[in-house]
């Protein structure tokens, strides 16, 4: 998955206040919520990611013998936040269910514009939710920090998970013959004796692009690292002594290590390099990671295997998963909540995991014939650490700043600390003017 957004948390708020005005939440009244189109109609708005492929393929024809009258309308991913974000300001009605990335729902949260599933009757304390996924449907978050004016709202469960997509390892079985590096170290050193036996060009390979690619890729290496990104206040501390660590490692050791041209490689880029058979390791989610088998888009098929991301101090991946809210706007809203119940119950969560998708439920993960090899190696991941990004609105712009100073860095092919620090003082300065203290 990739994330990009050109609105702030003003934007974001300003919106939803103007909405919230105009819109009154029929669950908070206590009343039915309607559905206008008979024969049980959802309106599904997704933005195009591979891993979203086993829903389409295997998940929407269960659904349909089910009564579901299942639209899936997709868009790239640049256009779908400000599309569907103006269709729920506007109360346009155009879509049932948006597909969200994950950092997207403190802002659609803070404008008020979606339904309350907890209202609509989908448990978020069922024991059998990833944890760590259904904490990221709430707004405010139940933990950790919350922004101005959220201080003592009821944290409200908005979005439900639906595709339990993180990161994790992909690497090379005939370079790492003892199984997935467990470190960064061995990463390089074991990826250097692939280099210098011709098995493979370079021993790791990422995204470089300013701004959202190189701040996901950078991300867990940081948190292995032992980085944090903010403080209890919102003050920035990913220029930690540990932060800048990552960061050198990353802009230099990485770098060097890596294809000439990283500092422009995106996703196609980094794909093409680990399923061309030139790089010995890679960290990705798991709509390029579900590749690997496919001997159609691959050609090393058969030698790339999954593990949890190396550590220097943890294993900590960075979370990425699908989340679907319902649009107070939705027309119609109450197949909505019915098709969310039946999607994320268990017996359908496993057919997810059976149909080579990451599921929500821990329970799914247990099944039989999970449906990719890289299921249970996600659920290893999860239990080792997985992290969302901060839950603030304002994460695009802060991503934004960072990556900028982290691609300069890796332009130089040195200076990640400071690049950091200069990061630092642009995010605090921002921040400050949005009114975080």
């Amino acid at each position: 998955m990739m994330h990009s957004s050109r609105l702030t948390r003003r934007s974001v708020v300003k919106g939803g206040l103007g909405l919230a005005l105009a819109t009154t939440a029929l669950t908070t009244l206590g009343l039915p919520m309607p559905a206008r189109a008979a024969g049980k109609k959802v309106i599904i708005g997704a933005f195009a990611d591979g891993g979203l492929t086993p829903f389409k393929q295997k998940i929407i024809p269960l659904a349909k013998e089910q009564g579901f009258d299942v639209e899936f309308l997709e868009d790239e991913y640049g256009v779908t936040l400000e599309k569907w974000f103006a269709d729920a300001q506007s109360g346009a009605g155009q879509y049932d269910l948006y597909l969200l990335d994950d950092p997207w729902v403190p802002q659609f949260g803070a404008a008020n514009v979606l339904e309350d599933l907890g209202a609509g009757g989908i448990d978020g304390s069922d024991k059998d939710w990833i944890g760590s996924m259904i904490d990221m449907g709430y707004w405010p978050p139940q933990q950790g920090p919350r922004v101005k004016g959220f201080e003592s709202a009821k944290p409200t469960l908005i979005c439900v998970p639906f595709v339990g997509d993180l990161q994790t390892l992909t690497y090379r079985n005939d370079v790492f013959s003892g199984g997935a590096p467990k470190t960064w170290d061995e990463v390089i050193a074991k990826g250097k004796e692939g280099v210098a036996a011709g098995k493979i060009k370079y021993p790791v390979v990422f995204r470089g692009v300013s701004g959202n690619p190189i701040v996901t890729s950078w991300y867990p290496i940081f948190l292995s690292f032992g980085g944090s990104f903010f403080d209890d206040k919102w003050n920035p501390i990913f220029n930690s002594a540990e932060g800048k660590a990552s960061a050198d490692f990353f802009v230099g050791t990485m770098k060097q290590n890596a294809p000439s041209g990283v500092v422009e490689f995106d996703s196609d880029q980094e794909g093409a390099a680990i399923l061309g058979g030139d790089a010995g390791a890679i960290i990705q989610y798991s709509g390029n990671a579900l590749k690997a088998d496919d001997p159609a888009q691959t050609k090393v098929a058969g030698k790339l295997d999954f593990g949890v991301v190396p550590k220097q101090e943890k294993a900590i991946a960075q979370m990425g998963i699908f989340i679907a809210g319902v649009p107070k706007s939705a027309p119609n809203k109450a197949n909505a909540i019915e098709f969310l119940k039946w999607y994320v119950s268990a017996e359908t969560q496993a057919k997810l995991s059976e149909a080579g998708s990451i599921p929500v439920k821990r329970t799914a993960f247990g099944v039989a014939k999970p449906g990719n090899r890289l299921i249970p190696v996600a659920l290893q991941q999860l239990d080792a650490g997985a992290l969302p990004r901060p839950r603030t609105p304002d994460w695009a712009k802060v991503e934004e700043l960072l990556g900028i100073e982290l691609n300069k860095a890796l332009q130089a092919g040195s200076g990640g600390g400071a690049a950091l620090d200069t990061a630092a003082k642009q995010v605090k300065d921002y921040l400050t003017t949005a009114g975080y203290y």
